[in-house]
């Protein structure tokens, strides 16, 4: 046999022998899971994503090690085009063969939806997610976990300025979810705190205020929540709470509190009134609501400067507005407008706050 022949034996050889090592590596690859890791994920296929967008994302989701691999599987068995949309729930623990059939064949996972509107607090937040019906969610274990604020400090740094012992109230983000019927009170908080740090990022960036961390923010962002009736408002509604504070107004407003209602409302609320009217109460009767309790803190008609912690858990507009406050106007006083029902008339100095709120007192009532 001549030495070319005898080259071109051991070529094809050669290329038969690394053919045969990658189609075994291939092999094991198709038939080895990404890990041991039992924990569910849930994955997400939008309408009209293609097969290379599927595998992209079951790799970034760690579902997946090798996506070119993945995509040719499902072209070479013909269910291009045919994995369906949903929501499904896979674990690391699957093989590729295993995914594939879940996506083909539309197992998907069952959902509740769960609401919280903004301004509850997180009582209330606690029943809306009863109300639910997660069968493995009680009310009374969500709110237990969600007292305790420190224990979900390791995976969302912007818990950081949370003060200790602090519940997570005001970053329990409000929402429309779809919260699988598997999930666990850990998982439904998560998912929350999640939505919060994606709002929040939204701004972040661009505080106006100075020398305030996020925890300053969420609680004036609660308050906000709370008095203003109208979005637009609440950025002019923020800078009068915040100008309450600045050393320079302190003699011209209340010594430096913010004299907020919905604050003392959060003190003295209870199960089935979480936010009760004020109407028949002294100014003095207001201002000693809460004494002698923890909660007397919060009270900003009694006591100077920031409660505690926020009164609410806030939307999106609420918290910009506590960021990013309208300080146009300088104003340290806002009544209720009589021309505009639900909104609010706004003054710099107590002689124009007094002629407003004459012009209140003397609106025609319904």
């Amino acid at each position: 046999m001549s030495k070319t022949l005898r080259a071109l034996f051991l070529g094809v050889a050669l290329v038969a022998l690394m053919i045969a090592c990658v189609g075994s590596i291939l092999l094991r690859e198709i038939g080895r899971p990404v890990s041991n890791d039992e924990q569910p994920v849930v994955f997400t296929v939008e309408p009209g994503d293609s097969t290379t967008a599927i595998a992209t994302n079951l790799r970034s989701e760690g579902l997946i090690r090798l996506p070119q691999l993945f995509t040719f599987l499902v072209r070479s068995q013909g269910f291009d085009g045919k994995l369906r949309a949903g929501r499904y729930m896979l674990r690391p623990n699957m093989t590729m063969g295993q995914i594939i059939a879940a996506l083909q064949t539309g197992i998907k996972i069952e959902e509740v939806q769960l609401t919280v509107i903004e301004g509850l607090r997180l009582e209330q937040v606690a029943e809306q997610v009863a109300a639910a019906g997660l069968p493995s969610v009680t009310g009374d274990q969500f709110l237990a976990m969600a007292r305790n604020g420190s224990a979900f400090k390791a995976t969302h740094f912007r818990l950081n300025s949370l003060p200790e012992n602090a519940s997570l109230e005001g970053y329990l983000f409000p929402d429309t979810y779809r919260i699988a019927t598997t999930a666990t009170v850990t998982d439904v908080i998560e998912t929350m705190l999640n939505r919060f740090d994606e709002q929040y990022a939204e701004f972040e960036k661009t505080v106006q205020v100075p020398d305030v961390d996020v925890h300053k923010i969420v609680t004036m962002a609660s308050i906000v929540q709370r008095e203003a009736t109208d979005k637009a408002e609440m950025p002019l509604i923020a800078s009068v709470f915040w100008n309450r504070l600045k050393p320079e107004n302190i003699g011209q407003f209340g010594g430096g509190k913010l004299g907020s209602d919905p604050t003392v409302q959060y003190v003295i609320g209870q199960k089935g009134n979480w936010w009760p009217k004020l109407d028949t109460l002294s100014a003095d009767e207001i201002e000693r609501q809460g004494a002698n309790t923890q909660l007397y803190a919060y009270n900003t008609r009694a006591n100077p400067g920031l409660p505690p912690g926020p009164i609410s858990n806030p939307g999106f507009d609420a918290l910009k507005a506590a960021a990013q406050p309208d300080q146009a106007g300088n104003y340290l006083y806002f009544v209720a407008s009589c021309e505009k029902p639900g909104t609010h008339k706004f003054a710099a100095t107590f002689e124009e706050f007094n002629r407003y709120e004459q012009e209140f007192l003397a609106c025609p009532k319904p």
